[in-house]
């Protein structure tokens, strides 16, 4: 099975648009949302491997209910060796101090923001307004369920300021026979009738996370080279819901 993501339509536009605003760095805050499943982890991963390091510095904070402020602002004075302080606020200003003298774009990169604390989210803000000269040398990409959306649109302050605001909607139903190929290859993707696919579709809700796993179960339950007949894949789907 081949394990590299699908790049599906709705992934490469988003794709295209935030790698732009990171090259561009005219807003200090990048927002993508998408229901579970739907490839934001892996959005960041192919990010990250198309930056050029010499140009960008990232830190990617994967569980964000974890990261408090004083820890955000202690890694980040380590990491520029700045000097931590037993006051969060001196940290914070050495952090600042150091960003002045960086060469490298600095970028916050929060996954699974919408878990992200008030106070970690302040001192973000913090870092990123700190640069009175507009420069762009810190910019915040948060990453999040749908939720996250009406969290930021909660704090107006904050919510005017992100000027790219994207959210990944999944597969369409036409390309999950493209999505099956990718992963498991033409003769199995086309052991299943249009029924079948759509079937597949449905129940994983268009996202790829949910739709592979789905996919296997099928094909282990069905081995061989025949037709798998769309009642097959709607006992396994029945199955796999009541799991």
């Amino acid at each position: 099975m081949n394990k590299q993501p699908f790049p599906y339509r709705d992934f490469d536009r988003v794709r295209h648009v935030v790698l732009a605003a990171l090259h561009q760095a005219d807003d200090p805050y990048v927002l993508v949302t998408g229901e579970t499943g739907t490839g934001k982890t892996a959005l960041l991963r192919d990010l990250r491997a198309e930056l050029d390091r010499a140009r960008f510095r990232i830190f990617y904070f994967q569980e964000a209910q974890r990261l408090g402020a004083p820890g955000l602002v202690r890694l980040l004075a380590q990491s520029l060796r700045a000097g931590t302080s037993m006051y969060h606020a001196v940290s914070l200003d050495r952090v600042v101090q150091a960003l002045g003298e960086e060469s490298q774009r600095m970028l916050l990169w929060f996954d699974e923001a919408h878990n992200l604390s008030t106070e970690t989210l302040t001192a973000a803000r913090a870092l990123v307004e700190s640069d009175l000269e507009g420069q762009g040398r810190v910019q915040v990409l948060l990453v999040g369920l749908p939720r996250l959306r009406s969290d930021l649109q909660a704090q107006p302050h904050l919510w005017r300021r992100v000027g790219v605001r994207e959210e990944i909607v999944g597969l369409q139903l036409d390309e999950v026979g493209p999505f099956l190929e990718h992963h498991f290859g033409t003769a199995a993707q086309k052991r299943l009738c249009d029924r079948g696919l759509a079937a597949l579709f449905e129940h994983g809700r268009g996202a790829p996370g949910l739709m592979l796993p789905l996919a296997k179960r099928v094909f282990v339950a069905a081995p061989g080279k025949a037709k798998i007949e769309h009642e097959q894949v709607e006992e396994v789907l029945r199955r796999w819901n009541l799991a």
